[in-house]
């Protein structure tokens, strides 16, 4: 009788870890760019579903906030010079961005968008050029101010001839809500991605860690991965000037979208691709960036004193040719 027992639980248990969880894959069009979610629920659960369309309602949410095409969001509106009854989402945005010019010295700056508009990576045409150097040096008064930053969730207004751009961390900041949102409603695991960039809890059906794939950091690419990385609990955000770029017209000089702070020129520093992974999208979303604008021996002492991150540098070494160094055991291999 007791070995009937016996059998009966290790069936029992059998039955039910052969049980399958429920899989919904979401992809399309937001933010001016493509979204894939993953959500993974356990076989127990047995509430309402996300759909698509709470999907798409958490997404066209965040546009109406932190959208700079969207002349009617709350970012749009406070560029403009008027007020807004701050949204959370926005108000820690804002928290976030600072810290963040806090934590790099100053590299990253949402004060910068003169500048990112100027040199055309913004909403509107590029009108500076590499012989305008009295206009960048006037553009750059109005780069550095901190008095924008809200103090709480109230009626806001930013300084006149403050104009803010979050464009370096706001995507990641809406993949970290959608992940918020997908686990308060019950999902168990989730892979989220929107415009490449990625946020992952939980492991797949299998019990696998998800997975991400970074493409070789060269123009011609047609889909070549460099490298795959696992995602534990965990974020991940590329930056990269060699795509992202434009061509000066009485120069011929070609530059891309990373911005020095300090000066208001465009920056090419010996790292080409950046990948940041760490526990906030946002977050690995603007040092990805910054990483770019450092440089490797900078972003080497960075992470070196901020162990909770991880980086996969692609850069160029003093002969010109592409090298990894990254803090990612067993991926320290040479881009050929």
């Amino acid at each position: 009788m007791r070995d009937f027992i016996l059998i009966f639980f290790l069936l029992l248990f059998a039955s039910c870890s052969q049980e399958k969880s429920h899989e919904d894959i979401f992809e399309g069009s937001a933010q001016g760019t493509s979204f894939r979610i993953k959500s993974i629920y356990s076989h127990s659960f047995h509430d309402n579903f996300v759909s698509e369309k709470d999907i798409k309602k958490w997404l066209s949410h965040y546009n109406k906030i932190a959208s700079p095409w969207d002349s009617k969001s709350e970012i749009s509106k406070l560029n403009s010079g008027d007020s807004v009854n701050l949204s959370p989402e926005l108000f820690e945005l804002c928290q976030i961005a600072m810290e963040m010019k806090y934590r790099t010295n100053g590299i990253l700056d949402p004060t910068l968008e003169p500048m990112i508009d100027g040199w055309g990576f913004g909403i509107n045409n590029r009108y500076l050029h590499y012989d305008d150097t009295l206009q960048v040096q006037s553009l750059m008064k109005l780069v550095g101010n901190e008095d924008w930053l809200p103090v709480s969730i109230d009626k806001w207004a930013w300084p006149k001839s403050v104009k803010l751009n979050f464009m370096s961390l706001a995507q990641g900041h809406s993949v970290d809500i959608i992940i918020d949102s997908l686990k308060s409603r019950g999902v168990s695991s989730a892979f989220v991605e929107v415009g490449g960039e990625i946020r992952a809890f939980g492991t797949k059906s299998s019990g696998e860690d998800f997975t991400v794939g970074i493409e070789r950091p060269i123009l011609e690419n047609n889909g070549e991965l460099q490298v795959i990385i696992p995602l534990n609990n965990r974020a991940l955000a590329t930056s990269g000037n060699y795509r992202n770029y434009k061509v000066d017209s009485s120069s011929g000089i070609k530059f891309g979208h990373t911005i020095n702070a300090f000066t208001g020129w465009p920056i090419q520093t010996d790292v080409v691709s950046s990948t940041t992974i760490g526990p906030s999208c946002a977050k690995a979303d603007a040092l990805a960036t910054a990483f770019v604008a450092m440089g490797l021996n900078e972003s080497k002492l960075w992470l070196d004193q901020n162990h909770e991150w991880d980086a996969y540098l692609v850069y160029l070494d003093e002969k010109g040719v592409l090298k990894v160094w990254t803090t990612l055991s067993g991926m320290e291999t040479q881009v050929l």
